[in-house]
Protein backbone atom coordinates (compact mmCIF):
# COMPACT_ATOMS: atom_id res chain seq x y z
CA UNK A 1 0.00 0.00 0.00
CA UNK A 2 2.86 2.35 0.83
CA UNK A 3 4.45 1.62 -2.54
CA UNK A 4 1.29 2.63 -4.37
CA UNK A 5 1.11 5.90 -2.40
CA UNK A 6 4.75 6.63 -3.18
CA UNK A 7 4.24 5.96 -6.89
CA UNK A 8 1.16 8.18 -7.02
CA UNK A 9 2.91 10.99 -5.16
CA UNK A 10 5.95 10.82 -7.48
CA UNK A 11 3.70 10.98 -10.54
CA UNK A 12 1.74 13.87 -9.04
CA UNK A 13 4.88 15.87 -8.24
CA UNK A 14 6.44 15.21 -11.63
CA UNK A 15 3.25 16.29 -13.38
CA UNK A 16 3.12 19.60 -11.51
CA UNK A 17 6.82 20.29 -11.97
CA UNK A 18 6.38 19.77 -15.70
CA UNK A 19 3.53 22.28 -15.91
CA UNK A 20 5.48 24.89 -13.99
CA UNK A 21 8.60 24.35 -16.07
CA UNK A 22 6.70 24.72 -19.33
CA UNK A 23 5.49 28.19 -18.31
CA UNK A 24 7.60 31.11 -19.51
CA UNK A 25 9.73 32.58 -16.77
CA UNK A 26 10.37 36.26 -17.39
CA UNK A 27 12.14 36.79 -14.06
CA UNK A 28 15.47 35.82 -15.60
CA UNK A 29 15.51 39.16 -17.46
CA UNK A 30 16.12 42.61 -16.02
CA UNK A 31 12.79 44.40 -15.59
CA UNK A 32 13.96 47.44 -17.54
CA UNK A 33 15.23 45.47 -20.55
CA UNK A 34 13.41 45.04 -23.84
CA UNK A 35 13.72 41.24 -23.50
CA UNK A 36 11.61 41.34 -20.33
CA UNK A 37 8.98 43.47 -22.06
CA UNK A 38 8.91 41.10 -25.03
CA UNK A 39 8.64 38.07 -22.74
CA UNK A 40 5.73 39.52 -20.77
CA UNK A 41 3.92 40.67 -23.91
CA UNK A 42 4.25 37.22 -25.50
CA UNK A 43 2.99 35.64 -22.29
CA UNK A 44 0.02 38.03 -22.24
CA UNK A 45 -0.78 37.30 -25.90
CA UNK A 46 -0.88 33.57 -25.22
CA UNK A 47 -3.16 33.97 -22.20
CA UNK A 48 -5.57 36.34 -23.93
CA UNK A 49 -5.83 34.19 -27.04
CA UNK A 50 -6.74 31.19 -24.88
CA UNK A 51 -9.35 33.22 -22.99
CA UNK A 52 -10.76 34.57 -26.25
CA UNK A 53 -11.22 31.04 -27.59
CA UNK A 54 -13.06 30.02 -24.42
CA UNK A 55 -15.32 33.07 -24.55
CA UNK A 56 -16.02 32.55 -28.25
CA UNK A 57 -17.07 28.94 -27.72
CA UNK A 58 -19.28 29.83 -24.74
CA UNK A 59 -21.05 32.61 -26.63
CA UNK A 60 -21.59 30.36 -29.65
CA UNK A 61 -23.27 27.80 -27.39
CA UNK A 62 -25.47 30.46 -25.80
CA UNK A 63 -26.51 31.82 -29.20
CA UNK A 64 -27.48 28.35 -30.39
CA UNK A 65 -29.52 27.78 -27.22
CA UNK A 66 -31.25 31.14 -27.73
CA UNK A 67 -32.10 30.23 -31.33
CA UNK A 68 -33.64 26.95 -30.19
CA UNK A 69 -35.73 28.72 -27.54
CA UNK A 70 -36.91 31.29 -30.08
CA UNK A 71 -37.97 28.56 -32.52
CA UNK A 72 -39.95 26.83 -29.76
CA UNK A 73 -41.65 30.09 -28.78
CA UNK A 74 -43.84 30.21 -31.96
CA UNK A 75 -43.81 33.98 -32.14
CA UNK A 76 -45.30 34.12 -35.65
CA UNK A 77 -48.38 32.16 -34.61
CA UNK A 78 -48.95 34.35 -31.58
CA UNK A 79 -48.58 37.56 -33.61
CA UNK A 80 -51.02 36.32 -36.25
CA UNK A 81 -53.46 35.36 -33.55
CA UNK A 82 -53.14 38.83 -32.03
CA UNK A 83 -53.60 40.58 -35.39
CA UNK A 84 -56.69 38.55 -36.25
CA UNK A 85 -58.41 39.18 -32.92
CA UNK A 86 -60.54 42.29 -32.77
CA UNK A 87 -60.73 42.62 -29.01
CA UNK A 88 -58.73 41.53 -26.05
CA UNK A 89 -61.47 39.10 -25.09
CA UNK A 90 -61.20 37.28 -28.43
CA UNK A 91 -57.42 37.12 -28.14
CA UNK A 92 -57.55 35.55 -24.69
CA UNK A 93 -60.21 33.01 -25.73
CA UNK A 94 -58.30 31.70 -28.74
Amino acid sequence: MKIIKIIISVLFISLFSYTFSSADDCSKYDKLSKDYAKCTSDKLKKETSQKAEEIKSKTAKKIEEGKKKLKNFNLKDKLNKFKNSKTHKEFSEK
